[in-house]
């Protein structure tokens, strides 16, 4: 039998649903990678695992208001991750095995028309950021999104593993000032959680 939320953990939702940016953040670090890891069941892809945690943490911030009606937070997550795989699937015209088992058991969540605005504007705020960036700093930013670590960044850029630290660090501070300065109240502490987990 599903265990029911804690106390603790039913006061941090009820936070969440008034929007409380600390509470949301609390429960993003505490079950991000659960998401994580039960995309990758599916995915098998790292970078499509790490889209799908920001996709789903923006679905929970976007439906906050219903969090605390929510018995089990890990089992509605999971639940959620899983539709959200199965909607990208079916979306896709991918034909899985997976899919086919359980289309008809489970029903779908669609993409919201808020959520996909919300993306778009998303999208739109970080690539200007980014080209706000000097250039060796936007290069650098630039490489970790791509996946390189900081000795081949070094490389690539010929400057000190220090250097790229130092840079990227700055980068993420203009980058978190720009966003800021340009999104509404209610939608920074989403961004600015997810922009922190593409680090």
């Amino acid at each position: 039998m599903p265990v029911a939320n804690t106390a603790e953990e039913q006061a941090l939702l009820s936070q969440v649903a008034g929007g409380d940016a600390a509470a949301f953040t609390a429960i993003f670090h505490q079950y991000s990678k659960l998401v994580y890891d039960a995309a990758m069941v599916y995915l098998k892809d790292p970078n499509l695992a790490t889209e799908t945690v920001q996709e789903i943490f923006m679905k929970v911030w976007l439906r906050r208001a219903a969090l605390p009606t929510v018995g089990n937070f890990r089992d509605y997550l999971f639940i959620l991750t899983r539709n959200h795989i199965y909607d990208g699937f079916r979306r896709q015209l991918v034909k899985l095995k997976v899919y086919d088992i359980h289309q008809q058991q489970q029903p779908t969540i669609r993409e919201d028309a808020d959520h996909l605005l919300l993306q778009k504007e998303y999208d739109g705020i970080l690539h200007a950021a980014v080209s706000a960036l000097p250039p060796e700093r936007r290069k650098v930013y630039q490489a970790r999104q791509a996946g390189y670590s900081n000795e081949e960044i070094s490389r690539q850029l010929n400057i000190s593993v220090h250097t790229v630290k130092k840079q990227m660090s700055l980068a993420m501070q203009s980058i978190r000032t720009f966003v800021s300065a340009r999104v509404k109240n209610d939608a920074v502490p989403i961004l600015l959680i997810l922009l922190t987990f593409r680090r």
